[in-house]
């Protein structure tokens, strides 16, 4: 057998190619796992609850002295609210005719309404001043899908911000955030309505611009680990079919000295002691059929 079929050059550039599909498959993977976790989180509960408690911690504190004013600032909120609306990016948008069913606030990314409500659910003020919602009346929350039942929670004193906040399967974030009065009562409620960006497409581009930009330096790490890899499993595998090849000739005297403690190491240090043991037997052989000759030998003279 030739030395060149020892190489294992095939072997050693298939094991290769194995290494890089895996390094980009991986990657290809991770990237879906995260576009898959980001899209189940915005769909989720949590975006809302987190929203919620993160303006109740850090704005609302601003609205309790103005709103339990005799009679309340309204002046005050405005500006309060004007503000926040200003640094979160919450602008209003359009409210149909009466006539059409329902609230469409058809809102973009950077779009929303925020509304303050006395402890009797009447509207004080609202950021922008919106078409339908006349402030100084009644604040019909039943005119946003699902919002009503969070204006009575934050109106009669619910804590917990899960039960202040809810997403709709059309993309909207809606919370109602009680504001404290004197005595820990509530004297009113912040009511925020506001469209979440659809970022199917967004994200569809982030992923293949990533695995473009990604793949290539993966695929080259893979090669590069995979190559190495590939070259130590096949010298070992060299070795071995070296080994073969002397012991199919009658040389014993070869052996593969492989210290690893893997399978391979294991089966160099069997295929060493068959060897050994094939060499023995041949020896042992070899003596018997010259202790039968010499006896054949002697009878011949006998006779």
């Amino acid at each position: 057998m030739k030395d060149s079929i020892f190489s294992l050059r095939r072997l050693r550039w298939k094991l290769t190619l194995s290494y890089t599909l895996v390094a980009v498959v991986t990657l290809l993977a991770v990237e879906l796992i995260a576009v898959s976790a980001l899209v189940i989180f915005l769909s989720s509960a949590l975006l809302p609850t987190l929203i919620t408690q993160q303006v109740r911690d850090e704005f609302v504190p601003n609205l309790e002295k103005p709103l339990n004013q005799e009679p309340p600032d309204v002046e005050r909120l405005r500006e309060e609210l004007t503000l926040f609306a200003t640094g979160s990016n919450v602008r209003g948008a359009d409210v149909p005719s009466p006539d059409e069913p329902g609230l469409n606030l058809n809102m973009t990314p950077d779009e929303g309404a925020l509304f303050v409500v006395d402890e009797k659910g009447s509207l004080l003020v609202s950021v922008p001043e919106l078409r339908g919602f006349t402030e100084g009346e009644r604040f019909e929350a039943d005119r946003v899908p699902r919002l009503d039942p969070l204006v009575d929670a934050a109106l009669n004193g619910e804590e917990k911000a899960r039960n202040l906040s809810a997403n709709t399967p059309q993309g909207r974030i809606l919370t109602a955030i009680p504001i404290e009065g004197e005595n820990g009562r509530v004297s009113g409620a912040l009511v925020g309505t506001f469209r979440m960006p659809d970022l199917t497409g967004p994200l569809l581009i982030a992923v293949g611009v990533s695995a473009v930009l990604l793949m290539i330096p993966a695929a080259f790490l893979g090669t590069i680990f995979g190559f190495f890899t590939a070259w130590g499993l096949t010298r070992r595998l060299r070795r071995l079919a070296l080994a073969a090849q002397s012991w199919s000739q009658g040389d014993f005297s070869v052996v593969t000295r492989d210290r690893s403690k893997d399978e391979l190491g294991q089966l160099s240090r069997e295929l060493n002691d068959m060897a050994a043991q094939l060499e023995s037997l041949i020896q042992a052989k070899g003596e018997l059929a010259t202790l039968e000759a010499r006896n054949r030998f002697a009878r011949d003279l006998h006779d």
